[in-house]
């Protein structure tokens, strides 16, 4: 079944597994703004629960945005969780009301329950840095910086983050790109230069590094007029390629859309019977397609 609200639209999506069940964390927005383009900087991190990935209990939103003058006080967007050491973690992205949310920052909350959480700072634990990325300090006309996805892997805790080239590092097909840094222990973090250099993508959103099958795969989504890599399929979707390692190299000549297009900022997740399945918003990327919804797991062959 989907996850769904009477009241408010739903759209990207992060999921944890815990002994109480399937926990599913959502941007949620109230649908009596009349129009869902300004769900954008309403948005706050909403929290659903299942045991089954079929029927879904309503809890209370997990995350608001910030006090007036910090770095998240208009908005909170995507991110992810994992568990730490008893500790839950939540990163995800922060936009204010100063900048109208052309400005997006990475910050950290923790849980011990997965319902209650606490930032760990007031202040955006990491942004981006015009070295390698674009920000408005450097005179670009924005700065992407946002979807977190963190993981542990080879002795360290590793993000991937939805950014921008800087002007001077454009590959003129694609200005997209996969921003990176590393932690030892979730909370200092240090930022490099991206992973993907030569993208083919106006952006790439919400990644995800997974291996089904013995097979290390990136996730992103994009929409069709962000596309110009050559002979990529050009879909409103959530794409799949293939990767050496979570990493990379990503092989993004071989990224292909996932059950068709129409689903996006999908997520991989495991069902109950182990098999892979992709979960994210309804939305065919046309005027109206947009349906606040998020469908019920589809499973990957």
């Amino acid at each position: 079944m989907t996850i769904s609200r009477a009241h408010d639209w739903l759209w990207d999506s992060w999921y944890a597994q815990a002994e109480d069940g399937i926990h599913a964390f959502h941007l949620t927005a109230p649908k009596s703004l009349g129009n869902p383009e300004l769900r954008h900087v309403n948005a706050r991190v909403g929290h659903s629960r299942s045991h089954d990935f079929v029927t879904w209990e309503e809890l209370p939103d997990a995350l608001l945005p910030g006090e007036s003058g910090s770095f998240d006080d208009l908005a909170t967007w995507t991110g992810c969780v994992l568990e730490h050491e008893g500790a839950w973690h939540m990163f995800y992205t922060g936009i204010e009301k100063r900048t109208g949310g052309a400005i997006q920052r990475i910050g950290h909350a923790v849980s011990s329950d997965l319902t209650s959480w606490e930032r760990v700072s007031t202040e955006p634990i990491l942004e981006a840095d015009a070295r390698w990325y674009s920000t408005i300090a450097s005179g670009e006309p924005d700065e992407p910086f946002r979807d977190p996805w963190v993981f542990w892997h080879d002795g360290q805790w590793h993000m991937l983050v939805t950014a921008k080239h800087s002007s001077d590092a454009r590959d003129g097909r694609g200005l997209g790109t996969m921003a990176y840094a590393t932690s030892s222990d979730l909370m200092a973090w240090t930022l490099h230069e991206p992973l993907i250099h030569d993208s083919g993508f106006r952006q790439l959103e919400v990644f995800q590094v997974v291996e089904i099958d013995g097979s290390w795969n990136v996730v992103f989504c994009t929409g069709p007029g962000d596309v110009s890599r050559p002979r990529i399929e050009a879909k409103f979707a959530t794409y799949m390629a293939p990767a050496a390692g979570p990493l990379g190299p990503f092989d993004l000549d071989q990224a292909r859309p996932l059950a068709g297009g129409g689903v996006y900022a999908g997520r991989i997740v495991t069902l109950t019977d182990g098999a892979p399945a992709l979960m994210g918003f309804i939305d065919s990327g046309e005027p109206g397609g947009f349906t606040g919804v998020i469908g019920a797991p589809i499973r990957l062959r």
